[in-house]
């Protein structure tokens, strides 16, 4: 009975001198942080998006206290919290520029749009569905699954009906749901003030293979680049803009409105 109390007590003894050794090392190792960089990480959103180039938003902060001129603007804060921190490095930025692009999907169809003939039954991500080559039978077309939703860091994209909606005042271009889809079909395009418009598909097949798995595919008729001073042209059976030289609405407006799948999309 003795003994088990020796022992007991002896390791009672050792634990407590280890908890007193592993104090006094996180009192002498411990890194100060520098208050500035809480202060700006505590304004900052939290989203840890990595839009910024940085794994985190206390990485960002820190980085920034340490090159402040490196302080262009977070794309997640709105401007008033992007002010506070360019008055506390001491920067004059200027954030009342508005976003020169935005992210579109180009799939405009919805499920009453895509023929599917076989049942996938995998994964319920677009990854797993596009390897197996199942869920759809257009291999152009949004998968619907949501793996771009799933890393919105912002909660800008919404699937309804097996379409993507962004919601353009809530997306940072922080470019995640461009890695995030395996069949490319996000993109960024100039914004415009008089509207922006953009081709909703991507398949490349011809007319006939177009019609057989979608009812809103572009079936690259050229009807929208035959309207005057149009920006729409024709390549790889698909329907293209140039926006380098849109200058005005009316050709886009007449060129959709010609389009008869209605793949031509304007938000």
């Amino acid at each position: 009975m003795n003994q088990v109390i020796t022992a007991t007590a002896a390791l009672g003894a050792i634990g407590l001198i280890f908890s007193l050794f592993l104090a006094l090392l996180n009192r002498k190792l411990r890194v100060k942080q520098d208050p500035q960089v809480a202060k700006i990480t505590s304004i900052l959103p939290g989203l840890n998006c990595g839009a910024c180039g940085f794994s985190s938003c206390q990485a960002y902060a820190q980085a920034i206290v340490e090159k402040p001129e490196e302080f262009k603007a977070c794309r997640a804060a709105d401007k008033d919290a992007n002010r506070k921190i360019s008055e506390m490095l001491g920067q004059d930025n200027n954030f009342n520029k508005e976003k020169k692009y935005l992210v579109v999907c180009r799939c405009s169809a919805d499920d009453k749009d895509k023929k599917v003939t076989s049942q996938y039954q995998g994964l319920k991500n677009c990854q797993s569905a596009d390897l197996s080559g199942g869920a759809l039978d257009c291999v152009y077309g949004c998968l619907g699954l949501g793996d771009c939703q799933k890393i919105c860091p912002t909660g800008a994209i919404t699937i309804k009906n097996k379409k993507v909606y962004i919601d353009q005042k809530k997306c940072i271009l922080c470019s995640k749901c461009i890695k995030a889809c395996p069949r490319n079909l996000f993109k960024m395009i100039p914004k415009k003030d008089f509207g922006n418009y953009f081709v909703g598909c991507q398949n490349k097949d011809k007319l006939k293979e177009v019609k057989d798995v979608c009812a809103r595919g572009c079936i690259t008729c050229g009807l929208c680049a035959r309207v005057d001073n149009s920006p729409y042209y024709l390549k790889e059976n698909l329907s293209e803009i140039n926006y380098e030289q849109v200058q005005e609405k009316k050709p886009l407006e007449e060129g959709k409105n010609k389009c008869p799948t209605k793949c031509i999309d304007n938000f």
